[in-house]
C-alpha cells in the first residue's frame, strides 16, 4: 500500500496536464502524488476539485470523470474510459479496477473489480453509500442501489441488489437480459448471514451455477425484500423467495414461502466449540470452490479470447480473474479454519458421549484436511482447454457484435453453449470429486 503523504506533483506539472487535454476546473485543488505517472492520465479525463490521485498503478482513461459530486481519493486504481467516479458525493477507492462506463455514486471500495457498463439502465453501478470490500466482482451492468455492502461476492451480468442489502460471501448468477423481470435481483433489506457464533465463515452460498450462468440464458433468481438467507445455501435458477422470510439449505425452482423470523426461546446450553454434523457445510463449500475453478477457466480462456488486442479489456478481465482467484483462496482458507476446529470439537463431544457419531465425522475432516487443501489449491489442474465449438462460436459472435460482451455471449449458437456447459461443469466436477466429497462421511 502506498504511504499517503503531502508529497505531490508540482502545480506546473498539473497545469501541463491541462495543456495536454486533461480537464481540471480548479487545478490548484487537485492533488496528484509524485508516484503517479502523469502520462497515464488520458486527455479528455475530468479531475474535479478535491480529487486526489495516489499510487503507482493509477491510470485514468479518456473521458473518465472523477469527483463531480464531492472529494474523491483514488489509490492504485485503474479507471477505464467513460467511467464516472463520485457522481453523488465523496468516494474513496483503493486497489480497484473500474471498467468502461462504470458509474459509482458515493462510498468506498477496495480490492474490487467493476467490469463495466454496456446499457444505460440502470444508470449506476453503485449508488449512495456503497461499501464494496475485497474480493467483490461486479460483472457487466451488475449494480447495487443505496447503502449496500458486498465482500467476497461475485455478481454475474445484470444482477441487481436493492438498497440496504448486506450480500457477502456469495456467487449470484441468472438472467437473460437487462430488461425488467429478466435479471436476477435481491430486494431491499435482504441479508446473507455468513458468520456463525462458532467464529467460522465456511458459509458461502451459491445462487445459480457457473456452467449455466455464464451463457446468459438461465432463468433469473429473485430474493424478496427483507429476506434472510442463511449460508451456506444453494438456489437453483428460477428460485423466487417471499419477502420478509428466512431461507436456508437448497432452494429449487419455484416460489418459496420460507420460515417466519425465529421466536425467542428459553435459554439453553450452547458450547460454540462443539459442532453438529458438518457434512452439508463441507460438501457445499467444496462444490462452491469447484464452481469458482470453472469461472477461473472462463476468464482465463473465453474472456481472454474476447479481449485479445484490446489493452483495456485485457487489463480489466485479468483483474476480474484475480478476484475469482482471491475468492477461491478465501473459501479454502475459511473451510480450513473450520477443519482445524474439528479436533477440539470432537474431543469435547467424546468427553460427553464417546459413542456420538459426530466424532468420527469430524475427525475424518481434521485428519484429511491437509490432503484436501493441497487438492483444492491445485484447482488449475482440473481445467482443460476450451472446446473448439465454443472457441469458434465466440470468434464468430464477436465478429458480428464486436467487443460488447453480453451481446457476444447471447449470440452463441446452441452447439457452442452445449459444449461450453459441459466443459465448465466438467471442471467443477473434477475438482469437487465424489471421492473428495466422501472424505467426510454422512452420519
Amino acid at each position: 500500500m502506498t504511504a499517503l503523504t503531502d508529497a505531490k506533483h508540482s502545480p506546473t506539472a498539473v497545469d501541463a496536464l491541462g495543456r495536454r487535454g486533461v480537464i481540471l476546473p480548479r487545478p490548484e485543488l487537485v492533488v496528484i502524488g509524485p508516484e503517479v505517472a502523469l502520462d497515464r492520465i488520458a486527455a479528455g479525463a475530468v479531475l474535479h476539485p478535491f480529487t486526489q490521485l495516489r499510487g503507482e498503478r493509477t491510470n485514468i482513461g479518456a473521458g473518465a470523470v472523477i469527483g463531480e459530486g464531492g472529494p474523491a481519493m483514488l489509490e492504485d486504481c485503474w479507471v477505464s474510459a467513460g467511467a464516472r467516479i463520485g457522481t453523488m458525493g465523496p468516494v474513496t477507492l483503493r486497489r480497484v479496477t473500474v471498467g468502461p462506463g462504470t458509474v459509482l455514486g458515493s462510498g468506498a471500495a477496495e480490492d474490487a473489480v467493476f467490469i463495466g457498463k454496456e446499457v444505460d439502465d440502470p444508470a449506476i453501478s453503485c449508488g449512495m453509500g456503497f461499501r464494496v470490500r475485497k474480493g467483490s466482482l461486479y460483472e457487466e451492468d451488475a449494480s447495487s442501489a443505496q447503502h449496500t455492502d458486498t465482500k467476497m461476492t461475485v455478481l454475474f451480468p445484470w444482477v441487481t441488489l436493492g438498497s440496504n442489502v448486506n450480500w457477502c460471501d456469495l456467487l449470484m448468477a441468472g438472467g437473460s437480459g437487462p430488461e425488467l423481470g429478466n435479471f436476477s435481483e435481491v430486494g431491499s433489506g435482504a441479508v446473507h448471514f455468513n458468520f456463525t457464533p462458532r467464529g467460522d465463515k465456511a458459509t458461502a452460498s451459491l445462487l445459480g451455477t457457473v456452467s449455466e450462468g455464464v451463457f446468459l440464458v438461465a432463468q433469473a433468481i429473485f430474493i424478496g425484500g427483507n429476506a434472510s438467507l442463511i449460508g451456506p445455501a444453494q438456489a437453483a435458477f428460477g428460485t423466487v423467495t417471499a419477502a420478509g422470510r428466512r431461507f436456508s439449505g437448497p432452494l429449487q425452482p419455484g416460489l418459496h414461502a420460507g420460515e417466519a423470523p425465529a421466536v425467542p426461546e428459553a435459554l439453553r446450553p450452547f458450547d460454540p466449540a462443539i459442532y453438529g454434523s458438518i457434512k452439508r457445510v463441507y460438501e457445499s463449500q467444496v462444490r462452491f470452490i469447484g464452481e469458482l475453478a470453472a469461472l477461473d477457466a472462463w476468464y482465463g480462456q473465453a474472456r481472454a479470447l474476447l479481449a485479445q488486442g484490446d489493452a483495456v479489456l485485457e487489463a480489466v478481465y485479468a483483474a476480474g480473474r484475480s478476484m475469482v482467484r482471491m475468492n477461491i483462496m478465501e473459501r479454502i482458507a475459511q473451510l480450513g479454519g473450520m477443519a482445524k476446529r474439528m479436533d477440539r470439537s470432537s474431543a469435547r463431544i467424546e468427553r460427553n458421549n464417546p459413542t456420538d457419531r459426530r466424532i468420527a465425522q469430524q475427525r475424518a475432516l481434521f485428519e484429511a484436511w491437509s490432503g484436501i487443501e493441497v487438492h483444492l489449491q491445485d484447482f488449475a489442474a482440473a481445467q482443460e482447454d476450451m472446446p473448439d465449438a465454443l472457441r469458434h462460436g465466440l470468434e464468430s459472435s464477436a465478429a458480428r457484435h464486436g467487443r460488447i460482451y453480453t451481446r457476444v455471449i447471447r449470440g452463441l449458437d446452441a452447439e457452442a453453449i452445449d459444449e461450453g456447459r459441459a466443459w465448465l461443469a466438467g471442471i467443477a466436477i473434477r475438482l469437487a470429486t465424489e471421492d473428495l466429497l466422501a472424505r467426510v462421511p454422512s452420519l
